[in-house]
């Protein structure tokens, strides 16, 4: 910050100076330092150019992009539909900052589920993107990226791993093999074979990514975390357990330094690495994890979430497991009651819950009213099926 303060404050190089100082801090993984970059830099731009500058409108950009890598997306949301609004009122439609707000949005409209917002929005980008830089360019790439991205979360298999091929060419062509930007195309591709459980596929491009990763970024960035992360789910649904726990345990502790030691996107980790242990015979280490994750989503999610009753499941399972099911069936009941109200009593979540809890029930000789479960099962079970029909 000190290289950014030795430009007077009248020097318009310090609003650019501070944008580029929040990147290296954004990429070294410093968010913070990063943050007060990039609010600095709107200041400097609203008070000397006005609130609807295009200075604005850059610094709007990359404290979005901050937002996204930290999945703060309702902040993320806001500037990018402004910096938008005011590219699209000062420049031509079919303009490069144009594009890159497009992107950008379209890319955070995906990670929302707005599949109609995005696809809009990225293909604008892709249009103008090829017209004035051509086929073969990074930014081009990353659209396509994007595009790989949306297509596959719409069901769109055969076109989405075509596009996510296409990035990987144009990556190695421009950027060379060995870039971030490579790196990131590679998991989208990685990640399409892992959804369609082809993890021979999957794993060797996550293992290249990592290694990319590491040798950019050093072994406690964010993006580190999300490889490993990536590889132990990989792993572990290969029952790959001892490995897949190893993959979690690094992933875990750049995490909390990153996020800190009781956010809720911790959980799924804590669960992930807990399942691990399970597979591996040590329910004694696996319980605190699954008991740390249900704490945590307790105080940070709704009470009817649908994640805290994946908690409230894992945990009562354990107990089941462990022969002690008058823990587990408060657990249980709590979890049915989340997915009946949330996901209905014939999904297939609400029927696992449902089956878990009638044995845990017998277990306690509560037979009665495990056979009245049974029976709401196989309604649900044949509604289901008749609904499918």
């Amino acid at each position: 910050m000190r290289q950014a303060r030795g430009l007077s404050e009248l020097s318009p190089l310090l609003g650019r100076s501070l944008l580029d100082l929040g990147e290296v801090y954004r990429t070294e993984g410093r968010y913070a330092e990063a943050q007060a970059c990039y609010e600095e830099a709107l200041k400097i731009d609203s008070h000397r150019h006005g609130p609807d500058s295009l200075g604005v409108a850059e610094a709007l950009d990359r404290q979005a992009e901050l937002f996204k890598t930290l999945a703060d997306y309702s902040h993320a949301e806001p500037d990018l539909t402004r910096s938008l609004e005011i590219r699209q009122r000062n420049l031509p439609a079919e303009s490069l900052p144009v594009a890159q707000t497009q992107n950008y949005l379209g890319e955070l409209y995906t990670a929302l589920g707005s599949y109609e917002k995005a696809g809009p929005l990225l293909q604008a980008a892709l249009t103008t993107r090829q017209k004035v830089l051509g086929a073969e360019h990074k930014h081009v790439a990353e659209t396509i990226e994007a595009l790989g991205d949306l297509t596959k979360k719409t069901g769109k298999n055969a076109e989405a791993e075509q596009l996510f091929r296409q990035a990987v060419s144009i990556y190695g062509k421009t950027v060379g093999g060995n870039h971030p930007d490579y790196a990131n195309a590679m998991e989208g591709l990685a990640l399409f074979y892992s959804g369609r459980k082809q993890y021979d596929l999957a794993e060797p491009l996550l293992d290249r990514v990592l290694d990319i990763r590491e040798k950019t970024f050093g072994p406690d960035h964010h993006d580190v975390a999300v490889s490993l992360d990536s590889l132990g789910l990989v792993t572990l649904q290969r029952k790959q357990f001892r490995q897949a726990s190893l993959f979690y345990e690094r992933a875990l502790k750049i995490w909390e330094g990153i996020l800190g030691s009781r956010s809720t996107d911790l959980s799924a980790d804590l669960s992930n690495l807990a399942a691990a242990y399970e597979g591996m015979g040590n329910s004694k280490a696996a319980e605190p994890l699954f008991v740390r994750s249900l704490l945590i989503d307790e105080k940070g999610l709704p009470s009817d979430s649908p994640d805290l009753a994946s908690d409230l499941q894992n945990l009562a399972m354990l107990y089941y497991l462990t022969r002690r099911p008058e823990q587990a069936v408060p657990l249980y009941h709590r979890a049915l009651d989340i997915r009946t109200k949330v996901l209905g009593a014939n999904d297939p979540d609400t029927l696992t819950t449902a089956r878990g809890y009638a044995m845990t029930l017998r277990l306690l000789g509560r037979n009665a009213e495990a056979q009245e479960l049974d029976m709401k099962i196989k309604a649900s079970e044949i509604k289901g099926k008749a609904g499918s029909n």
